[in-house]
């Protein structure tokens, strides 16, 4: 049989039409605004948008208050350099006693602790021939305590408020100053103890024209402290070493100033060095103001007010020089 014959292969389909492009969306126009403002430095031009071609001198001036200048009185007062201080200060006295329970109790706690415990000991143990001894005391453990926690805490301000510096621009001096401020906010509150001893100890205070001088004293006190906390916290972010040496020379200076003994009681060679120590000074014309209703000497002026004014110096020339380099090394 002869062979049958093959099938012939499809053919191949037509190609489908493209489908149809999709119709494009129209775009939806903003609508221009009727008015057209311009802001310079001294004024606010506004006016309808078909005039857009006059010159602003050719346009009446609006009033100078718009919401750019309202806004500016209050910028301005945020950025004076008492409210930032104000704003530094508060900030810092309120995250000390954050999560305390007892909060501002604490620091209150801890003179009157250290008073009743050395009182004991050199009253019963080594006989003290200080009169009223523990008020004596107290007067000294809270000036002491103003003065290494201000310049303690200073000394690191730099480093633990890295982001603060990096992120804000303000005056850099407000930020040790601030630390001074606050525990100097602490120093008034724990004072009050003091009142609560005069029942007790009724002989040790005079009242007298002479606690007119206690802000005069107080006020040194705070030049004193925001000296050193300007020298030692721009100082620390460079030499990192500076918190330990710092640390080191509270230790020394604790037993080179007048707390635990009295002026007195030092030879005279060694007095006059100790007179060079300006918070020696300070502290022995506030006992002597309070205990005694005395007026500070004129050796007592200079050894107050020189000392402090060439720490004042020193610390100001030594911020300013390194003030610029706290950026890059913080």
């Amino acid at each position: 049989m002869p062979p049958l014959p093959m099938p012939a292969p499809p053919l191949p389909e037509a190609p489908a039409p493209p489908a149809a492009a999709a119709a494009p969306v129209p775009r939806k126009i903003r609508k221009l605004p009727a008015l057209w403002t311009h802001r310079t430095a001294q004024r606010v031009y506004k006016g309808p948008l078909s005039a857009a071609s006059l010159t602003p001198e050719s346009l009446p001036p609006e009033p100078r208050l718009s919401e750019l200048d309202t806004a500016a009185p209050s910028a301005a007062k945020q950025q004076h350099p008492l409210h930032v201080l104000w704003v530094l200060t508060r900030t810092e006295f309120r995250a000390r006693y954050r999560a305390q329970a007892l909060g501002i109790i604490w620091s209150l706690l801890n003179p009157l602790v250290m008073m009743a415990i050395i009182s004991v000991i050199f009253t019963q143990v080594f006989r003290s021939t200080v009169k009223h001894f523990p008020i004596f005391l107290l007067i000294g453990l809270l000036v002491w305590q103003w003065f290494t926690n201000a310049v303690t805490t200073a000394t690191n301000v730099f480093v633990a408020n890295a982001d603060i510096i990096k992120r804000t621009i303000f005056a850099r001096a407000l930020l040790p100053v601030s630390i001074v401020l606050s525990f100097g906010i602490n120093f008034c509150l724990e004072s009050l103890v003091l009142v609560a001893f005069i029942p007790i100890f009724p002989g040790a205070f005079r009242l007298s024209w002479a606690l007119l001088l206690l802000p005069v004293l107080l006020g040194l006190a705070f030049v004193l402290m925001a000296s050193i906390a300007l020298m030692t916290s721009v100082l620390n972010v460079i030499y990192r070493d500076v918190s330990y040496l710092v640390n080191t020379a509270l230790l020394i200076l604790y037993w080179l100033t007048p707390l635990v003994y009295p002026q007195d009681v030092i030879p005279e060679p060694y007095r006059m060095l100790l007179q060079a120590n300006p918070i020696a000074g300070i502290l022995t014309a506030l006992r002597r103001v309070i205990m005694l209703g005395e007026l500070p000497s004129a050796l007592g002026w200079a050894g107050m007010v020189l000392p402090t004014a060439i720490v004042l110096l020193i610390g100001w020339r030594v911020f300013r020089h390194y003030e610029h380099m706290v950026l890059d090394y913080v």
